[in-house]
């Protein structure tokens, strides 16, 4: 059987993983074609990197003689470009052809470059890959404007402040982070960050980036802000072209079935490329996460081997120390529940103390979302917990006590946590000091 898998991220490599581990009584030729020069390495480690708190080596998950240990043919830098689902065939830019029998499509997505000008001045860099982060570790520079201000935005601001760079962070929407975050904890993470001498700017669109032949400034519609370093970190688009060539059905990514497999026979998907649905709520959601593509990759392979292994969905979780803050997002942000909750059905349990900052919402009594920072992080476990299980948050906490096993942590964090929400473990009463704000979902 001949499996080629396009991509060699942490979803492409696990599938390979799997069916090599799993499948040996099978007769298995692995082929992985990626359009980057280098083994499996590890993106979110790209902006310790470029800060030079870790070396280069150490981002790198796989080394060449890995797949050659393991019987993986690694088609490096040689980009696939079409699929001929009839044939059952992949085509790359060098006019390879790779026949198989399973294809599974793992090439998660490409950086959106916005269409300003001058973002091809030298000095316009990014951090998403490698061979960017490269380019960013080596360069020259001391003032940098961070463009957009997701995961990746912040963690290369983060980078080019510890190599000494003045940073300035710009981002057209009402607060960083507006995927992952409401605005309360948004404004927490904001008010860490100028703590640090990150300059942050909200609401504010780039028109253009200025100079001649490399950077010199930054004009967005509200200010002109001198630079000579520009990092582009304004989200991925998912590789949807590459499957469109073999007929496979997209939307927001690239569609699959509880099986992990698309409209097209034989052919799989898993990792950034895929539009999946949300593990609590059913409803369609692309959520980019390791947790979600290995889960995604361990499903393709069993089917693959044979199996009827069925996906339960995507979850909502990300977990990031940006300088000495701890950060944690799960479930819903207030945008998010907009799309499964009407005005009246959403509670908001809001708590900000010296320590850090908690945010729950809640529908009848449920949790559906929050986000928990600095040392408010340390319940993330226990909360999520209870809203994977659908458990009453009241209910929850009044009963850990009386349920768990006497040396777990998870009374004492429990009745720790009545209290800061005002529900005493040991005697709750619901609603007893619990501050209510009911959700404006904008």
């Amino acid at each position: 059987m001949k499996v080629v898998i396009v991509g060699n991220g942490i979803a492409g490599n696990e599938v390979a993983s799997y069916l090599r581990e799993h499948g040996k009584d099978k007769d298995i030729d692995i082929t992985i074609l990626s359009a980057e020069k280098f083994p499996e390495y590890d993106p979110c480690s790209l902006p310790y990197f470029v800060g030079g708190e870790v070396d280069r080596n150490v981002v790198f998950r796989k080394s060449l003689d890995h797949y050659k240990k393991n019987r993986i043919n690694l088609v490096l830098d040689n980009k696939a470009v079409s699929i001929d689902s009839n044939a059952k065939k992949v085509t790359t830019e060098k006019g390879d052809v790779f026949p198989y029998d399973s294809l599974v499509l793992a090439h998660g997505g490409s950086l959106f470059i916005p269409p300003i000008p001058g973002v091809n001045l030298d000095g316009v860099l990014s951090c998403k890959v490698l061979a960017e982060a490269d380019k960013l570790a080596r360069h020259k520079g001391t003032k940098a404007v961070v463009i957009g201000s997701g995961a990746i935005g912040i963690e290369a601001a983060e980078a080019l402040k510890l190599k000494g760079y003045q940073v300035t962070i710009i981002e057209l929407l009402d607060w960083i982070m507006p995927t992952l975050f409401c605005e309360g904890a948004a404004r927490f993470l904001e008010d860490e960050m100028r703590g640090y001498g990150i300059e942050v700017y909200t609401s504010e669109k780039v028109l253009s980036i200025q100079g001649d032949g490399s950077v010199e400034s930054v004009k967005t519609d509200k200010r002109v802000i001198p630079c000579d370093t520009v990092v582009i970190a304004t989200g991925v688009v998912p590789g949807r072209p590459l499957a469109e060539t073999a007929g496979v059905a997209c939307d927001r990514g690239v569609l699959v079935n509880d099986q992990m497999l698309t409209n097209v026979d034989d052919i799989y998907a898993c990792g950034d490329c895929v539009q999946t649905y949300d593990a609590c709520t059913g409803e369609g959601c692309m959520y980019q996460l390791k947790h979600n593509a290995i889960e995604q990759a361990r499903i393709v392979a069993r089917n693959i081997l044979g199996e009827k292994a069925q996906y339960r969905g995507a979850y909502p979780f990300a977990r990031a120390h940006y300088f000495d803050t701890h950060a944690v997002t799960f479930g819903k942000t207030m945008k998010g529940a907009e799309r499964i909750c009407t005005l009246d059905q959403v509670e908001v349990l809001e708590r900000s103390t010296i320590n850090g900052y908690l945010r729950l919402l809640l529908k009848e009594g449920k949790i559906i979302g929050g986000q928990a920072i600095g040392k408010m992080a340390d319940y993330a476990g226990l909360l999520m917990g209870c809203m994977w299980r659908g458990e009453d948050l009241h209910e929850f906490i009044e009963n850990w006590p009386k349920i768990a096993e006497l040396d777990s942590p998870y009374p004492w964090q429990a009745r720790k946590l009545g209290q800061l929400l005002g529900l005493s473990s040991l005697d709750a009463k619901p609603g007893k000091g619990l501050e209510r704000v009911y959700a404006i979902l904008k």
